[in-house]
């Protein structure tokens, strides 16, 4: 149930800056979650692009890449490209011993050391996360989870790279640990909060509770950054959250599926700019720019194309005839294949490409 918020007062900064964790510097406030099968490495470089201060990867196991040895089986997740930073990388895990060991082998690897600040997922509600001990369970456990910070603080500290943790409400239904909790993650270590203004037995539905972001934004010091998640979808509904709880930033989850625009939205918005929507073609283009992206990152376009899929379904929300778009969607095998979906919905430009020369082109034949 949502506890109301009533008082709405001047966010005390311009409602869109820059925010410091530890010695990161985010030009931002506007940041996109991390997100399973949504944040992937193409969709971060395309959210980036289009205004996100901060992106994160999808969440990565700590024991996973203890017990096979190393980030391979991961590297699909940890794989950074050097156009989207700043770039977190979320870890999950019980064990610190485990967070440990996966940042030890991060930090070996060339291509993955680069990240700029890690997130500790401590909100995941998925039953197969949960019954580990990990994710939302965590707030079950706030010793354990005080350890785990304090672990992968003094770990980074030497490579000035900051801790953050995302966090709900509570874990059972009506509980609210989200400010105590906080304490106790800065306490240990923690250099940002974000909390996702639901419990774990809420998973994504009902309302968000944003009271709770500001009792967790009144709990801690001024100079630890608090970001608000939930139900954030506009600029209306960010302005809101923004002032009724005083937090320092907003993370966007849901709503940037399939719409990484919003974040430039939100920015003009929010600072009184004129915003204009982008063309067709231009959806058509970063489509296909996350297909390539996905294709270059998998290895082949069958690959690319089954995971496109589910992120079509996205993008193509609120297109006339979505049905009959998703229908074809789950059917994509190749590169043709998409071409052929975009040009049934109107989304490909007047040459028949996605955009000016750009997206589905093959990127062999780029210069």
């Amino acid at each position: 149930m949502q506890t109301a918020v009533p008082d709405i007062r001047p966010h005390p900064a311009p409602l869109v800056h820059p925010v410091q964790i530890g010695p990161l510097q985010v030009p931002s406030n506007l940041w996109l979650a991390p997100m399973a099968g949504i944040s992937d490495l193409p969709f971060r470089r395309i959210a980036r692009r289009l205004g996100a201060g901060l992106v994160c990867t999808e969440l990565v196991s700590a024991r996973g890449i203890r017990f096979s040895g190393g980030v391979r089986s991961s590297l699909r997740y940890l794989t950074l490209a050097a156009d989207e930073h700043p770039v977190a990388i979320q870890l999950f895990g019980f064990d610190p011993d485990d967070f440990v060991f996966a940042l030890e082998k991060i930090m070996e690897e060339p291509l993955l050391r680069s990240f700029d600040a890690l997130d500790i997922n401590m909100g995941c509600p998925v039953p197969k996360v949960v019954r580990t001990g990990a994710g939302s369970h965590l707030m079950e456990t706030p010793e354990l989870a005080a350890a785990i910070v304090q672990r992968c603080r003094r770990f980074l500290e030497p490579y000035r790279k900051p801790v953050t943790v995302k966090i709900r409400r509570g874990f059972a239904a009506d509980s609210n640990q989200a400010a105590d909790f906080a304490k106790r993650m800065a306490a240990a270590g923690a250099q940002a909060v974000t909390v996702h203004a639901r419990t774990r037995e809420q998973y994504y539905s009902g309302k968000a509770d944003w009271s709770v972001i500001r009792e967790v934004r009144q709990a801690l010091p001024d100079q630890l950054p608090v970001i608000g998640n939930g139900d954030i979808v506009d600029a209306a509904s960010a302005r809101r959250c923004l002032e009724q709880t005083g937090c320092d930033g907003l993370m966007i989850g849901r709503a940037a599926s399939g719409d990484p625009w919003i974040f430039a939205r939100l920015q003009a918005e929010l600072t009184g700019k004129p915003w204009r929507e982008p063309e067709l073609w231009a959806r058509g283009s970063v489509i296909c720019e996350h297909f390539d992206g996905l294709t270059a990152l998998l290895g082949d376009q069958l690959t690319a194309a089954r995971e496109m899929r589910h992120v079509l379904m996205h993008y193509f929300r609120g297109l006339p005839d979505a049905r009959q778009l998703r229908q074809a969607a789950g059917q994509l095998t190749s590169r043709g294949d998409l071409l052929q979906v975009l040009r049934q919905a109107g989304l490909l430009g007047a040459s028949g490409q996605a955009g000016a020369g750009q997206g589905c082109i093959s990127p062999a034949n780029r210069q």
